[in-house]
């Protein structure tokens, strides 16, 4: 980053993205605006620096102390090219530079360099009650939310086993479809990674079932029995024609009788719905693929109308069959959800019980809490008096509901002149 676009971003007069690489002094940016914000007369307490790491935040309040503290101790030519090198005004008063280092110790709270999650961890322990979150609640690390996860899940596991019905059955069809590993790891994605996603997904979903199977394409009554009951009521229709192909094929070489005890199977089954997979071997080889030859050339040339009407049932076959599986996709995502759901909700309920929160509720409470109607204003009046100006550092990391959190908390910066100039 070179001199003049810092000098341009630390400006506390324009509100300022700053876009750079790892190393090119964005955080030495912030560091120079918020003494800039500093030596224009801005109150300490109503500066708030966000990050999202604890190293950074202590890396950002280090580099500010170390600059307020170096002015402190500076020669007078010195302390103004400090100043000047940051843009300030060259004459500016020394005398008030250096005291910005006392002032900002002796400052009640300080500056505010913090992590997003510590500031929202103040804000929910000064206004639990308006929150609705437990009084005096704990911040579990990660370590502990992962086994407070594994608990629940143990919990709902022991619950399927011992008469939940609903939660047996879908146990039983994810592990049946797919295998035990597969649903400890289907458990593992869902609640292991940001739980701030799974929150949105379940609270903005009215009908899990409808939003599943649209996002999947089906229509509301496809299902894989309705499916395959569809396909297999029509060739039922057509049960002439199948004996006729059985027959034809019977006739044929060891591949052609390979393929009849296929329709045999099929049709002593009475073409039921249970025989719809069937024909899937039929019509598919070992490897997946659409067969491009169902008969030998010796019965394609005698019966070319039996070819045919083969031919086209695999086309319909195949259309089938891409809905079944789809279907069946969604059935699978469907009874993992109900499994996550229900881990979920015993994990919010312990968490409840015990009176304790994780990363990701410090974040979604405070922005419910910013959100509630006529509770934000006042909150933040309650903050010392305000928030003046927001300064993010790696805002790229800034999930949706963290830029909710932001947006609430500088609302007012740009509702119109309120007197105090543009903020940042």
């Amino acid at each position: 980053m070179t001199h003049e676009p810092s000098v341009v971003a630390s400006d506390p007069q324009v509100s300022a993205w700053v876009a750079a690489n790892a190393g090119a002094g964005k955080t030495y940016t912030l560091a120079g605006r918020v003494a800039r914000l500093l030596l224009a007369g801005a109150k300490p307490q109503r500066i708030l620096c966000l990050t999202f790491t604890k190293a950074a935040a202590a890396e950002m309040q280090a580099r500010l102390f170390q600059q307020l503290g170096e002015w402190a101790m500076l020669p007078d030519d010195d302390l103004r090219a400090r100043i000047v090198k940051i843009g300030a005004d060259a004459h500016t008063n020394l005398a008030a530079a250096r005291r910005l280092f006392a002032g900002a110790l002796e400052t009640p709270g300080g500056l505010k360099v913090l992590t997003l999650h510590a500031f929202c961890q103040i804000v929910l322990s000064r206004f639990p009650i308006e929150a609705g979150v437990p009084p005096g609640f704990e911040v579990l690390d990660e370590a502990s939310a992962r086994a407070l996860i594994a608990e629940a899940r143990q919990h709902i596991l022991e619950q399927a086993g011992s008469g939940d019905a609903r939660l047996a059955s879908a146990i039983a069809f994810v592990v049946r479809e797919t295998g035990e590993s597969r649903l400890t790891g289907i458990l593992d994605a869902a609640l292991g990674g940001d739980r701030r996603t799974l929150e949105r997904f379940f609270s903005g979903t009215n009908d899990i079932g409808a939003a599943v199977r649209d996002a999947h394409g089906l229509a509301q009554d496809d299902t894989t029995q309705t499916i395959a009951a569809r396909f297999c009521t029509d060739l039922a229709r057509q049960a002439d024609m199948l004996r006729a192909a059985h027959d034809w094929l019977g006739k044929g070489t060891s591949t052609d009788a390979k393929y009849a005890a296929i329709l045999s199977n099929v049709l002593s089954a009475g073409i039921a719905p249970q025989s719809f997979l069937l024909l899937e071997s039929l019509f598919f080889d070992s490897k997946g693929l659409e067969r491009g030859k169902l008969a030998t050339k010796a019965l394609a040339d005698a019966r070319p109308d039996l070819l045919a009407w083969l031919t086209n049932l695999q086309t319909q076959y195949c259309a089938a069959l891409m809905a079944y599986r789809t279907a069946r996709a969604a059935e699978l995502a469907l009874a993992a959800l109900a499994l996550v759901d229900a881990v979920r909700r015993r994990y919010r309920a312990v968490k409840r019980l015990r009176g304790v929160l994780d990363y990701d509720d410090l974040v979604m409470e405070t922005r419910n809490l910013l959100y509630r109607a006529g509770a934000a204003g006042w909150v933040l009046y309650k903050l010392d008096g305000g928030i003046d100006h927001v300064l993010i550092d790696e805002a790229q990391d800034t999930s949706p509901e963290q830029w909710d959190i932001v947006r609430k908390l500088t609302e007012e910066f740009f509702a119109g002149d309120t007197g105090k100039g543009v903020r940042t």
